[in-house]
């Protein structure tokens, strides 16, 4: 289902900012941000930094819908100038090949978001890379421990399972990329947010858990930002730190600016004190 929002309310004018996937097989909802800041401010100037904030509270709040059980039928926009679009089965299996094909058809701001699939993969590899340091320093002193990491948890009631960074005794964690270098930023933030939720349905199975300590860590690649982008980077930590917050999840910044494994001892530490 697309999301059409009015930059000038009530002109009928009308652009797609984002695309919602609900898989028939019950795993986790996807709210897809269909817009890029830099196309926007080329088009809007001043204002595009607006609407493309504004257009990620709406997307915010219909992946939080969503992912609490809303039915995508039932969602209504909380503002004027927003609606939501027609609803399209698809037989296709591969929510990869949903994602690109709704993006792909949905939005003109989008067409630039199939490149961006190119760069999702190298942040997604770099996480890995990341999360391996973590797991090595891990299994350096526990070798047992190397279990609980990359568990997968039916989390949303469904067959499908979602994969969770690390799920021990006390302690769950996490991992999500985000590099504002990349076109696919806004992309990377939406992910992270679906991070913290998945981290938040744990709370709705057995885990295990004697205490409920959840934790979100957010990698940041070593990269030179320009001011543009440098405020991206602020704003988008500054939004996902006041989303975990809110939600009892610790926020952790894992700066790849400095050495990756400086980087990733704190997280090690914490996992070993997960008795």
């Amino acid at each position: 289902m697309p999301v059409h929002l009015e930059p000038i309310t009530f002109s009928g004018e009308r652009i797609t900012i984002g695309v919602a996937v609900v898989p028939a097989d019950g795993s986790a909802p996807r709210v897809i941000s269909t817009l890029l800041p830099d196309p926007l401010e080329q088009v809007f100037g001043q204002y595009g930094k607006h609407l493309f904030s504004l257009a990620g509270g709406v997307i915010a709040d219909l992946q939080a819908f969503l992912a609490t059980g809303g039915a995508l039928a039932a969602w209504e926009p909380a503002m004027q100038g927003v609606y939501a679009g027609k609803i399209v089965p698809t037989r296709n299996t591969s929510l990869a090949a949903i994602v690109k094909s709704a993006l792909t058809h949905s939005s003109l701001f989008s067409a630039k978001a199939n490149d961006s699939t190119i760069q999702l993969d190298a942040a997604e590899r770099s996480l890995n890379k990341f999360q391996e340091e973590i797991k090595k320093l891990v299994v350096a002193s526990r070798e047992g421990m190397k279990i609980r990491f990359n568990q997968r948890m039916a989390l949303y009631g469904g067959k499908t399972k979602t994969p969770i960074t690390y799920v021990g005794t006390h302690l769950a964690i996490n991992l999500a990329a985000l590099d504002t270098t990349m076109t696919a930023h806004s992309q990377q933030r939406d992910a992270a947010h679906r991070k913290i939720n998945q981290l938040l349905a744990l709370r709705e199975i057995v885990i295990g858990h004697k205490q409920d300590h959840l934790m979100i860590g957010m990698w940041t690649p070593k990269r030179e930002l320009t001011k543009h982008q440098e405020e991206l980077f602020d704003a988008y930590t500054t939004e996902l730190e006041f989303a975990s917050n809110k939600a009892g999840v610790e926020y952790v910044l894992a700066d790849g600016g400095v050495d990756t494994k400086m980087a990733a001892s704190p997280f090690a530490k914490k996992i070993l004190a997960d008795a």
